[in-house]
């Protein structure tokens, strides 16, 4: 244990100036200046030998042992705090905490945080036993009001809809149930629900020489940890700068937005999407969106216990899309003999479809007067088909067959064999659970679904509600209600839309129904003949017509086309048509939406350039409306900006005026099985920084007595595995007196108009002001 005598990195913790290249001009003397700190002080329930393993001997005896532990955070605080103790240019003046689970009065946390002077406003503790808190000087600052913000309302929050009457309140991780939202989103919702929570507070300076009072608004943040749920983290984090805009401009008074800081354990490293969108303003959701992004431990950088040293080490987030490989997946034995072998549930099938592989037509029992409607194209498909046989198109796609990369691709359960086939026709990448592994997860054994979805990183689709309640769930897993053909069709726009699908039509008919490889050319007489034989089709063999054939690059499963009507391959034709027409009305985007008109919208289109994608967009019938996902984080995530309405900058970036500036610490928690840069004070441009708190950026640094991972924290001199970070900050402009407050408009409503609004009512100050203004007017 440090003796009293021996000077310790706890001891070197104080508010170190920021050179500046230039003098910058005096500050205002009324303007407010102020030191904050953002620090995790680690919940008793969040400390046991088993969370943090390696501590050396005498760290453990006082971090495992509760009076020890508490006695060490309060004479932690109270060095800072405590203004018998701090010097005035290193006393904290506003703490930001996180995991502050020490609430009771009979605790010590609060009564000696009062004794020294200070006031708590912290979120309620209810769903869980921490909270997060800010805590303020009482001779600088009174609380002006504060709002609570619970992340878990992102599971209801609708977009374009008023908060107050679509949020679900009870809605919990443990009670939501499909039916409480879109059943398909189920998977997605429950991701959401991790009970994490921040404070927004502002306050207001309490003034020594009489000008007028300044507000700040302060947030103490904790984002979600696990680094496979980047979306869950950016949400909460777009969700927390939204509410901070609101409330900053609806409690200014005077327009303008009040001054803000944001400070949390952001559970995110330099360089991660939830870093990014804090100090470069805006980034692509799409990046991390859970059909998009696919994260494995593998991937994240474990550090060397021995090294003496640690200067960098931070990984970023990386997107999944440059890890998608082309073409097919892996396909076994049993992929080819499941989908072979179930033919959707419809009997009597033509000998030549069956070899053909193709989903086909609904049966008379599943058509609607929509379904007519779909189905309406045949005369059109006919003239179509009839033309291209004139000018000597055989296949029903001007270009070589390839498939390119997919944007996303799917796992789907063994139930959804109908469902894959459609999504194969599009041209979709779609894996089918095969019966050997179907039997396998039914049985309660080893779920394969999840091992595909993770490593070749596909979304899952199932049909069970209960894989989407196991912790081994893939994230956003989405929910599909096989009941009947209509409730399918229903879904394919929705499932597309909801991740940010775009169709090409040219590449339709492109990937094998039955494996999911890729349909290629033939070009040999040989190979064509040979298809045919294995095929069963010997009356084509020696056909004198010249005939367009392709085969499977994975299974060998070949295919040729036939425009007459009655073939196979016209009803293919016409299926992939109605699917494309279900998924026009449901608002499904296509490639090079924008230039559908020009040479290179006809290239997009392909064969299906005889369909009118305005007409069907704009179709408005009942049955053929599809409901679109309005939860606002399925809008986010398919932002490829998604915008900060704060300009914000790190107490401890390497440069404020980079793009996307990095940070000077290497780490703000360490244990034996992390070490990374997790917390942070962010501040808008309202500010300038005039000093950051020094803390250590080296093993060396934090061993003192050069112990055996005596790097570690907590320890016996610090009370978390958090380090406290934190700067001194000064508002640029000085507050504006109410003499030279800018004139409010004129209302825009009679006093008593029917909208109900109250009118925006000038005050006598301003009223004067303006008859002041049009006397010197009249005598001009």
């Amino acid at each position: 244990m440090a003796s009293s005598t021996t000077t310790t990195w706890v001891d070197r913790l104080h508010m170190r100036p920021i050179p500046t290249e230039s003098a910058s001009p005096p500050p205002p003397s009324d303007s407010i200046e102020f030191n904050i700190v953002s620090f995790n002080v680690l919940a008793e329930s969040y400390l046991t030998p088993r969370s943090h393993p390696g501590l050396p001997t005498a760290y453990a005896e006082v971090a495992f042992d509760k009076n020890n532990r508490r006695k060490l955070l309060v004479d932690t605080l109270k060095r800072f705090c405590d203004p018998s103790s701090a010097h005035h240019t290193n006393k904290w003046d506003i703490l930001a905490i996180q995991e502050l689970d020490l609430l009771a009065d009979d605790e010590e946390i609060l009564p000696a945080l009062k004794s020294w002077g200070y006031e708590v406003v912290h979120t309620p503790a209810d769903q869980r036993k921490d909270c997060c808190a800010v805590v303020f000087d009482k001779k600088k600052f009174r609380l002006v009001g504060y709002e609570v913000i619970k992340f878990d309302d992102l599971a209801t929050l609708y977009a374009n809809a008023d908060q107050e009457t679509k949020l679900k309140d009870g809605t919990t991780f443990n009670n939501i149930k499909p039916n409480r939202t879109n059943s398909e989103l189920t998977g997605m919702v429950r991701s959401f629900l991790r009970r994490n929570c921040a404070i927004l507070a502002q306050l207001e300076n309490i003034s020594t020489s009489g000008t007028d009072k300044q507000s700040i608004l302060v947030a103490s943040v904790h984002l979600y940890w696990h680094p496979g749920y980047e979306y869950v983290k950016l949400c909460q984090a777009k969700y927390l700068m939204d509410r901070a805009h609101a409330m900053s401009l609806r409690n200014s008074g005077q327009g303008e937005r009040i001054p803000t800081v944001i400070c949390g354990d952001m559970n995110s490293k330099p360089g991660s999407i939830v870093h990014q969108y804090f100090v470069k303003g805006n980034v692509n959701a799409q990046s991390v969106a859970p059909w998009n992004y696919f994260w494995s431990a593998d991937d994240e950088i474990i550090y060397c216990e021995d090294a003496d040293d640690r200067l960098d080490g931070q990984d970023a987030v990386k997107s999944s899309f440059g890890d998608v490989e082309n073409g097919t997946a892996e396909i076994s034995e049993h992929d080819v003999a499941c989908d072979t072998d179930v033919h959707n549930g419809i009997t009597g099938l033509e000998e030549q479809f069956q070899f053909c592989q193709f989903i086909a037509p609904n049966t008379s029992q599943d058509k609607s007067k929509t379904a007519s409607d779909i189905n309406s194209n045949y005369s059109e498909l006919q003239t179509t088909l009839a033309a291209r046989r004139a000018n000597n198109h055989i296949s029903p796609q001007d270009y070589t067959h390839t498939t390119p990369t997919p944007s996303v691709k799917y796992m789907l359960d063994f139930t959804l064999n109908r469902f894959t086939r459609w999504l194969r026709i599009l041209g979709i990448d779609a894996r089918l659970e095969t019966e050997e592994e179907e039997k396998e997860r039914t049985t309660g054994q080893n779920i394969v679904l999840f091992d595909h979805c993770k490593q070749q990183g596909r979304t899952l689709l199932t049909t069970s509600y209960k894989l989407l309640l196991r912790k081994d769930c893939p994230p956003g897993a989405y929910l599909l209600d096989p009941k009947s053909i209509r409730h399918l069709e229903e879904a394919l726009p929705r499932l597309l839309r909801t991740h940010g699908v775009e169709l090409s039509p040219c590449t339709f008919l492109t990937r094998c129904v039955v494996c999911n490889g890729n349909i290629n050319r033939v070009s040999t007489d040989e190979e064509k003949r040979r298809i045919f034989t294995e095929h069963g089709a010997p009356d084509l063999v020696n056909a004198k017509e010249e005939m367009e054939v392709f085969k499977c690059d994975n299974c060998s499963q070949g295919y040729w086309w036939d425009d007459r009507p009655s073939s196979s391959a016209s009803r293919v034709f016409e299926q992939a048509t109605k699917l494309f027409r279900l998924c026009l009305r449901g608002g499904v985007r296509i490639k090079n939406d924008g230039l559908l008109d020009d040479d290179t919208g006809k290239e997009v289109m392909g064969a299906f350039r005889f369909v009118d994608v305005n007409k069907e967009r704009e179709c408005t019938t009942e049955s053929a409306h599809i409901r679109e996902t309005d939860l606002a984080v399925i809008e986010w995530l398919r932002e490829e900006k998604l915008a900060n309405p704060f300009d914000l900058c790190s107490a401890y970036s390497t440069s404020a005026n980079s793009t996307c500036p990095g940070e000077v610490l290497p780490f703000s928690n360490i244990t034996s099985e992390f070490v990374g840069l997790l917390d942070y004070v962010l501040y808008d441009e309202q500010f300038e920084q005039l000093a950051r708190l020094n803390i250590p950026t080296s093993f060396r640094d934090m061993n003192t007595l050069e112990l055996p991972k005596g790097h570690l924290i907590p320890s016996d001199i610090w009370p978390s595995d958090h380090l406290a970070v934190g700067g001194r900050l000064r508002l640029k402009r000085a507050a504006k007196p109410n003499a030279s407050t800018t004139s409010l408009p004129l209302p825009s409503h009679p006093p008593r108009c029917a909208c109900g609004c109250v009118p925006n009512i000038l005050s006598l100050f301003e009223m004067a002001e303006l008859r002041k203004k049009a006397r010197e007017a009249a005598k001009k």
